[in-house]
C-alpha cells in the first residue's frame, strides 16, 4: 500500500459537495487528514475528516469508512461529537463532517498536569462511559479508546466537559490490515487495548471498558499501566502480567483504594469478569455517593438517560 503524505493534503479554499469550504489542516493520521471548514450557506463552523489519498485506493476501506459514519452518525448524546454529513470528494476521497471543538484532548491535560485527583477523575469518567454506553447501545463499539479520542471543551460553565470521537475507526484499519498493522500501524493503540483485542479475537463493548479503564489508572497516577518501545511485548503484558498496584507506578501517590479496586476490574483479563456495562461501571464509579443527595456527581447520572 502507498504511504500517504502531505502531498494530498487539500488546499484551503477547496469547495466539498459544493456547500463545504476547506480552511487549514488542522491534523492528521494515518488514515486520514482533518480541516477546519465552514458551510458555506449556514456559515457555520465544521470540521472535516477526508480519508488520504493511499486509504481512498482501497474499496474494503472506503466502504468502511462509509459505513462506519453512517452508524456513528446516529449515535445522538451530549458527550458524543456530532456528525452531521458525509460524502465523497470531486477525486473520490470519502469525508465526513462533524461538529467544530474548541479545546484540548485528554493527551495534553494529563501531560500539562499529570495525576488528576480522583474528584476530577471521576467527572470525566462518568462521562465518557456516559458516551459508550450511548454507542453501545447502537451497537457501535469504538475500539481505540486512548486519550487523543477524548477532547475537552468548556460548555454550561463546565471546564471539564467531555466529547467522545473516532468510533468505530479501528475497525477501518481491522478490514484490511488484520489484527496487527496496517502500514506499520498498530490497530487500535497498544497501551490501552483489551487483551481479546490483542491477540485479534472478537471485541465487544466490555473491550472499550478495559480502555476506559486504562484511561482512570493513567488518570489517577499519570502513567499507564504497561508501557513499552516494542508494540508486541506491550500486548503480550496485557494479555498475561498483573496489573501493578498504583503505588507501584506511583510511589508517594495516594489514590482512593475504592477508586482503585473499581478501576481494577475494569482491568480483569476476561470479559466476563469485567463490567457488564458502561452504565455498570458508571455505577460502581457512583456507588459512595448518596442518590438523595443533589449534587454534580449525581447530576451525572441523568446523562444514562433511561435505563435499558
Amino acid at each position: 500500500m502507498p504511504h500517504s503524505s502531505r502531498h494530498d493534503v487539500l488546499p484551503p479554499g477547496t469547495r466539498l459537495a459544493q456547500r463545504y469550504v476547506l480552511g487549514e489542516l488542522v491534523g492528521s493520521g494515518g488514515m486520514a487528514h482533518v480541516y477546519r471548514a465552514v458551510h458555506e450557506v449556514l456559515a457555520l463552523p465544521v470540521a472535516i475528516k477526508v480519508l488520504t489519498s493511499a486509504c481512498a485506493e482501497l474499496p474494503t476501506v472506503v466502504a468502511r469508512f462509509l459505513r462506519e459514519a453512517r452508524a456513528s452518525s446516529k449515535v445522538r448524546h451530549e458527550n458524543v461529537v456530532e456528525i452531521t454529513d458525509f460524502g465523497e470528494t470531486d477525486g473520490g476521497r470519502p469525508f465526513m463532517v462533524m461538529e467544530y471543538l474548541v479545546g484540548e484532548d485528554l493527551s495534553d491535560l494529563l501531560r500539562r498536569e499529570g495525576p488528576l485527583p480522583w474528584e476530577r477523575a471521576r467527572p470525566l469518567l462518568l462521562q465518557i462511559l456516559a458516551a459508550l454506553q450511548a454507542a453501545h447501545d447502537r451497537a457501535v463499539i469504538h475500539r481505540d479508546m486512548k486519550p487523543e479520542n477524548v477532547f475537552r471543551i468548556t460548555r454550561m460553565g463546565n471546564d471539564d466537559f467531555v466529547k467522545v470521537f473516532d468510533f468505530g475507526i479501528a475497525k477501518v484499519f481491522e478490514e484490511v490490515g488484520g489484527p496487527l498493522t496496517l502500514e506499520g500501524r498498530v490497530v487500535g493503540t497498544p497501551t490501552h487495548m483489551a487483551p481479546e483485542q490483542c491477540v485479534g479475537l472478537p471485541v465487544d463493548a466490555r473491550s472499550d471498558l478495559y480502555a476506559v479503564g486504562i484511561l482512570g489508572y493513567e488518570m489517577l497516577t499519570g502513567r499507564v499501566p504497561f508501557d513499552d518501545d516494542e508494540p508486541v511485548r506491550l500486548m503480550f503484558a496485557h494479555v498475561n502480567d498483573e496489573v501493578p498496584p498504583m503505588a507501584t507506578v506511583a510511589p508517594g501517590l495516594q489514590v482512593d483504594p475504592r477508586a482503585e479496586a473499581v478501576i481494577r476490574r475494569a482491568l480483569q483479563k476476561h470479559p466476563n469478569d469485567r463490567y457488564a456495562s458502561a452504565r455498570a461501571f458508571a455505577d460502581a464509579l457512583l456507588e459512595d455517593v448518596d442518590p438523595r443527595e443533589p449534587g454534580f456527581l449525581q447530576s451525572l447520572r441523568g446523562l444514562f438517560g433511561r435505563r435499558k
